[in-house]
């Protein structure tokens, strides 16, 4: 996250020496987002949205950066990613959830036809090796460009595929930095980072901090001389600045963010104030960056925490911490909108058309009964879950509360979408379709129950009048592969929740455990339908006449879809509805507790 200005202050305290031979620890985040800015710095001239490296090259790139180090006898001994961000982060996570959220509308402005396509292969010329993480300074080029929303979690999956690199990723119950940082001040080595806040970090004696930037070949015309690093060392910057008495560079840091000035004032300010070093408000800002164990280490939940999805382990974290809550948390107060007072689920920022329903909302009765199995990890329950997916400038507190369902309702839902996805899988050609096949089933049921056009019928009788090579992505192909994506998501967050269960507890009731074995084939990210081949699916689909297989399955007659429809894509704006909180519920209609079924009275939207 970073101290502003910190990094270029101390530059010159630091010193470059060979890399070679050393150990490091990865802050395994920051390497994945380095890698995506140096891939995006390369990335074709064009003026479109839709143009990231998709989630195979971004691993094939970081496995190739790794593979490197390894060539040059640099031994990585640990990768480190986040699997749980305290409170104290909630600040710094709506920012960035704001930022995402307004580039997203953004776009939809600037971009009212779509998104230009790219070429195929267009990153597939990039070469993966060090030079790809030394980069100067800001890629303000892309700056306006949407985040891959699964990039994390798919280059985990990457990782833990790979035989050298799998035993050495690591989940954590807390955050990467700070786990990165016990590990080299038990063992010693280097710790590598894009993250200023390990300057002020204590790293022991032989411990020391380099930036992804600062990692280059020894030299550029003979690579067999190895590679060196600019290498920080705690201890000896405070020597060097005669600061070990006074609170060291960490005192500096305070200063420099206390009172908003240069690094040299908050120097002489630190060497002025640093005595004082029992002050509350620098007790607490170095709390900030002390380790913590949010759960013991011989707690059962730490040996499938690697096995997960950082969000999903996030909120298993969450859920084991929660002391439990009888009743619904008072919504006017802004403090319960955030946890551990409530369980929160961030969902990623999809690339989708922000004038539609969010494309998360379709795929809300699968992440309900998500819920209600995590549910069962516990005695103290929580009777609801404020999810994110975007935030409003106006409104930047807002969530959506989604009701956790009980026990007998959790497993009936468990019942319920393995009988429907049997049936799904019974009649559609091929398991890899099966998946696509569910999503557009929930949009079609969701769709019905709304008394609207499902968009996916739009594109299938689209697909059958119109070629798909064109040279735009519009917007409604857009919105739908993010639907496709939220829906498989969906699925992987039961799932998961579903392993951690069957880790946890001594005997799995059997709706769960029938879910857990249907949903094993569920495809890994990588394997999900993309913007760019979301056309081609749809002609698949038509073939295989899964439209007419879905309303037999559901009941209803044959979907129609109006002539004007068609000749347009362009959604008519809507109205959005104001308030703090807004429930998933129209507390004027009941809600069924059959989310798989024909929702002639109820909706999730």
């Amino acid at each position: 996250m970073g101290i502003r200005g910190l990094g270029p202050a101390v530059r010159h305290y630091g010193k470059f020496s060979p890399l070679s031979g050393d150990t490091v620890v990865i802050d395994g985040p920051a390497l994945i987002y380095q890698i995506l800015d140096g891939c995006m710095r390369k990335r074709p001239s064009t003026n479109g949205f839709i143009c990231q490296p998709s989630y195979a090259t971004l691993g094939r790139m970081v496995i190739g950066w790794l593979e490197e180090l390894q060539r040059h006898n640099v031994t990585v001994r640990k990768i480190y990613f986040d699997g749980y961000l305290p409170p104290s982060k909630w600040q710094v996570r709506r920012q960035r959830l704001l930022h995402q959220s307004e580039t997203m509308k953004a776009l939809l402005a600037s971009h009212p036809l779509g998104s230009s396509r790219l070429q195929g292969g267009a990153f597939e010329a990039i070469e993966a090796e060090i030079a790809l993480t030394r980069n100067v300074g800001h890629s303000s080029h892309s700056n306006w460009l949407p985040k891959p929303p699964f990039l994390v979690p798919a280059v985990i999956e990457i990782l833990k595929s790979c035989r050298p690199w799998g035993p050495l990723v690591e989940v954590v119950s807390g955050e990467a930095d700070m786990f990165c940082a016990e590990d080299i001040r038990r063992y010693g080595g280097v710790l590598l980072t894009s993250d200023s806040d390990l300057l002020i970090t204590e790293l022991g004696p032989n411990g020391s901090v380099s930036f992804f930037t600062d990692v280059v070949a020894a030299s550029r015309s003979d690579k067999s001389q190895g590679l060196v690093a600019c290498k920080y060392s705690l201890h000896a910057i405070n020597d060097t600045l005669g600061l070990s008495n006074v609170g060291g560079l960490a005192r500096v840091a305070f200063e420099k963010v206390r009172c908003r000035t240069s690094f040299n004032d908050a120097l002489r300010r630190a060497k002025d104030n640093g005595g004082n070093l029992e002050s509350s408000e620098f007790v607490a800002f170095m709390e900030e960056y002390c380790m913590k164990e949010y759960l013991s280490k011989d707690h059962p939940v730490q040996r499938v925490l690697s096995s997960l999805d950082p969000r999903i382990s996030e909120l298993v974290v969450q859920t084991l911490l929660f002391e439990g809550a009888e009743d619904v948390p008072n919504l006017d107060d802004a403090d319960n909108s955030r946890g551990p007072e409530t369980l929160a689920m961030f969902l990623p920022i999809m690339i989708e058309n922000r004038d539609r329903k969010s494309a998360w909302t379709m795929s809300t009765a699968v992440r309900q009964l998500a819920y209600g199995i995590m549910q069962t990890l516990t005695v103290q329950k929580s009777p609801v879950v404020i999810e994110y997916r975007v935030l409003e400038a106006s409104n930047s507190l807002m969530g959506r509360q989604i009701d956790v369902p009980g026990l007998e309702e959790t497993l009936e839902q468990c019942r319920l979408l393995t009988d429907t996805l049997k049936q799904l899988t019974e009649r559609t050609p091929g398991l890899e379709m099966q998946w696509l096949v569910f999503a557009i089933y929930q949009d079609i049921m969701w769709s019905t129950s709304e008394q609207r056009s499902p968009l996916s019928v739009l594109l299938l009788h689209k697909a059958k009048r119109e070629s798909n090579d064109t040279d735009e992505h519009s917007w409604d192909a857009i919105h739908f592969a993010a639907q496709v994506q939220a829906s498989l998501y969906s699925l992987r967050m039961a799932k998961q929740a579903l392993d951690v269960s069957a880790s946890l507890c001594t005997e799995m009731p059997s709706p769960m455990q029938e879910l857990r074995e249907c949903l094993a084939t569920l495809p890994t990210i990588t394997e999900w339908p993309t913007v760019e081949n979301i056309s081609q699916v749809l002609v698949t689909i038509n073939e295989a006449n899964i439209l007419s297989t879905i309303t037999d399955i559901l009941g209803i007659p044959a979907i129609e879809i109006p002539e004007d429809l068609l000749q347009t894509s362009q959604p008519k704006k809507r109205k959005i509805k104001n308030g703090f909180l807004r429930s998933e519920r129209d507390p004027k209609r009941p809600i069924s507790v059959n989310p798989f079924a024909v929702l002639s009275n109820a909706s999730l939207g």
